[in-house]
């Protein structure tokens, strides 16, 4: 799959996005599809989105990529955006083949998040399938978008993402499937205020400007806390920025206050320099989500257990040794494990949840949020596209 170019912008405050195309990402390397295939794929993913390119767009353009590795002024994730597209079309094009005979797990993951990266590091999913005669093929995305575009091109099968980027694509049309879930992290949700900052309550922030990411987890947040206070987003003025501009702005003066998350929160709250001024707990509480391919959880539902199952006995694995898995998150994302490390002890969020009625009401109610600030142009339903073993 070819990412698609030519697609509107948004405009955004200050910091301009580099590339030649909103709908990829970096950190990758490959060959170039076979001309007819790639044609022929092209064709037929663009007819797919071609009524919905600025759905796509928003999410892709804003959506938080993990690490301060990966989040600073010259991205090399938004930089390198061909690249990523380039190893998208390399898996793209083995997929005729890998539907004919699955001996290959194509599994999507974020460098700069935690999940699956301790999974991955250690080879635990691996050793596990070997006896079936089943690989694992990882295939790294800066976010969770360009995940969803991959998969509807049939080029992973499963993968973690955010809770935003599965609710744009069920809203596009794509054939996604949530399968499970992390714990719920809203005290990792945070928005944050100068140490110094005259802002003492979210009433305080009438009028000023709050450095946020348009489409994100952490737009959910703000709109979410701004209602406890019973106000609403037209009473601050909302900078919509990538993570890296947004913390720039924050720390330069530029915004009156910064919404963000775990690690970053970490790094910055580590500093002394800054003051939380609200989380996400109790108010907007959110999750990282797998999600699959329908054609997968319905092909290889025994595959899909197998996946989640070991994810949990890492999971538990990654509670007993958190310095351990401090230092092979440094590795896997470039955060220094003492920001792991401090995120660990303070706000665990070690665990996989299978789908229920309660995490599919929590994924409901920020599809709802986003057709309501008309970010999605229709409702959608997360019920219709969960999978439960």
């Amino acid at each position: 799959m070819i990412a698609i170019t030519g697609l509107p912008r948004e405009p955004q405050h200050s910091y301009p996005l580099s590339g030649n195309s909103s709908m990829s990402c970096g950190h990758a390397h490959g060959a170039v599809l076979d001309s007819s295939r790639a044609g022929s794929q092209l064709l037929k993913f663009k007819r797919s989105l071609s009524s919905i390119p600025y759905l796509l767009l928003i999410a892709t353009t804003f959506t938080s990529s993990g690490s301060k590795a990966n989040s600073t002024p010259n991205n090399p994730n938004i930089q390198n955006q061909n690249t990523q597209n380039t190893k998208i079309e390399q898996v793209s094009s083995d997929s005729k083949q890998n539907s004919k005979q699955q001996t290959e797990v194509r599994i999507g993951y974020q460098k700069g998040t935690a999940f699956l990266n301790i999974i991955k590091a250690r080879g635990s999913l691996e050793k596990k399938l070997a006896p079936t005669g089943v690989n694992v093929r990882w295939i790294e995305f800066a976010q969770g978008p360009p995940m969803m575009e991959a998969m509807n091109a049939n080029a992973v099968d499963i993968g973690v993402v955010g809770a935003p980027p599965p609710i744009f694509a069920q809203a596009a049309g794509v054939p996604v499937t949530y399968v499970a879930s992390s714990l719920p992290n809203g005290k990792g949700q945070v928005i944050l205020v100068r140490k110094n900052s005259s802002i003492r309550t979210v009433a305080d922030l009438k009028g000023k400007k709050v450095a946020v990411g348009k489409g994100t987890a952490g737009h959910y947040l703000i709109v979410k806390v701004l209602g406890t206070a019973k106000l609403t987003l037209n009473v601050i003025q909302p900078v919509y920025l990538l993570p890296a501009d947004a913390r720039a702005a924050f720390e330069g003066g530029n915004v009156d206050a910064w919404v963000t998350s775990d690690p970053r929160y970490a790094e910055v709250e580590r500093t002394g320099q800054v003051r939380l001024l609200a989380n996400g707990a109790k108010v907007a509480e959110q999750r990282s989500y797998f999600i699959a391919t329908r054609s997968f959880v319905s092909k290889k539902p025994q595959l899909v257990k197998a996946i989640i199952d070991e994810q949990k006995k890492d999971e538990e694995w990654a509670k007993r040794n958190r310095k351990e898995s401090a230092r092979i998150l440094e590795t896997a994302t470039g955060v220094k494990a003492e920001n792991w490390e401090w995120t660990f002890e303070r706000r665990p969020n070690f665990g996989v949840l299978y789908m229920n009625n309660q995490i599919v009401k929590e994924q409901q109610e920020m599809a709802d949020l986003f057709f309501q600030l008309k970010l999605i142009p229709k409702t959608v339903q997360i019920k219709d596209a969960v999978w439960t073993p």
